[in-house]
């Protein structure tokens, strides 16, 4: 995992802004629900007293499982790191920089797709190359993806403007540039990177 672990519970690091931010999606878990109705009403209509209280110990146990399966999930695409915490006994937590994702793959069975929820993996470089972080049963995962591409996008060109100031700096050390020319390039990108983090902050 990469980076301290700042994103728990609920709580940031300081200049983070969160992109994106959720849970698994209860469409993701359409077939415990059904499973839970067809425990409940053969418990109605079995006519025995003992199976009958089984079958509804049954469907309340399936219903229970899929409401904390989705109660522990929590899924954030933010400006430093990509965070992922499942699972309900046994919890896993992963994380990892944005820019060290080299793939973003969407998953969507064939109820998924209907239904707008699937799974979203994101590549990154780990032992032996295959390092991933997994959004499981993430509602409009397609819509995610492009959140996360423009936060990309976001990222790149901030490191861009901070190269150029950079550069510029150096050069009016050296006094290759007119001072009044390297105060308006400065203002110039300053501006520019002002204008790229208050877009992120109202994204």
């Amino acid at each position: 995992m990469a980076g301290s672990l700042c994103l728990v519970a609920a709580f940031l690091c300081v200049g983070e802004v969160v992109y994106g931010r959720g849970r698994m999606s209860w469409r993701s878990n359409v077939g415990h629900v059904v499973l839970s109705v067809f425990f409940f009403l053969l418990a109605l209509f079995i006519g025995h007293l003992v199976i009958g209280a089984v079958l509804l110990f049954f469907a309340v146990l399936v219903l229970l499982y899929a409401f904390l399966r989705v109660l522990s999930t929590e899924y954030v695409i933010t400006s430093s790191r990509i965070y992922a915490r499942y699972g309900i006994i046994a919890r896993t937590i992963t994380q990892a920089k944005p820019e060290a994702v080299s793939a973003v793959y969407v998953q969507q069975s064939i109820v998924g797709r209907p239904l707008s929820y699937g799974d979203i993996m994101f590549m990154t470089p780990g032992e032996g190359g295959h390092g991933f972080i997994v959004f499981k049963g993430v509602e409009s995962p397609v819509a995610l993806k492009s959140t996360f591409f423009e936060l990309i996008r976001r990222i790149k060109e901030r490191m861009r403007l901070e190269e150029l100031l950079r550069e510029l700096e150096r050069e009016c050390d050296f006094g290759r540039i007119p001072e009044d020319r390297c105060a308006a390039l400065r203002q110039k990108y300053e501006e520019e990177l002002k204008r790229l983090e208050e877009a992120g902050s109202s994204a």
